[in-house]
């Protein structure tokens, strides 16, 4: 049903990352395998009403938690966002910020459990910025989960336009090890 390996499957050449620098990999991996399979006009159409953002505007969101991770020193700052960038609107523009994250992942030297400073809005009637207590490996976690979440969302818009994708593309890592039992 579907091809979901395990760990005990992984080439014996790659490098032993931490669990969550793995994951975070696999994910960017997962991202620029699903855009070479699709068309620069898939990546930008616009499946209304059943999904209202494109391809190309869902990985924008989700690059942009990568990237505010990637630019921290001990503020993570996911306010800052990039609506309108080309990377919504060019696949070549994504698949090299893919490639460029997952080069600083693979070199990645923060501590994992390095304290950070999150900031977040969470009211929708004003403006309100949270500031929380976090760790830099808790928040690359969430921005993986948050792509994931975001890679479902896509693969419904790749289905929508007939383009075949992976089984596992989009299944929340959980989700996975369910189905492998």
């Amino acid at each position: 049903m579907f091809a979901i390996t395990t760990s005990s499957q992984q080439s014996a050449s790659q490098p032993n990352y931490a669990p969550v620098i793995q994951g975070g990999i696999e994910t960017l991996e997962q991202a620029h395998q699903f855009l070479e399979q699709l068309e620069d006009r898939h990546y930008t159409h616009l499946a209304t009403p059943i999904v209202a953002s494109s391809v190309g505007q869902h990985f924008r969101h989700w690059l942009d938690l990568f990237h505010a991770l990637a630019n921290s020193t001990s503020t993570i700052d996911y306010n800052q966002r990039r609506r309108g960038h080309l990377v919504e609107t060019s696949r070549a523009a994504a698949l090299a910020e893919i490639e460029y994250l997952i080069q600083w992942l693979t070199q990645c030297s923060a501590s994992l459990q390095k304290s950070v400073t999150v900031l977040v809005e969470t009211s929708l009637q004003e403006t309100q910025v949270c500031s929380l207590s976090s760790t830099w490996e808790r928040e690359l976690s969430f921005a993986t989960l948050h792509a994931q979440h975001h890679f479902a969302m896509a693969k419904v818009v790749a289905h929508l336009l007939h383009v075949e994708t992976d089984a596992a593309f989009g299944l929340a890592p959980a989700t996975a090890s369910f189905i492998r039992g």
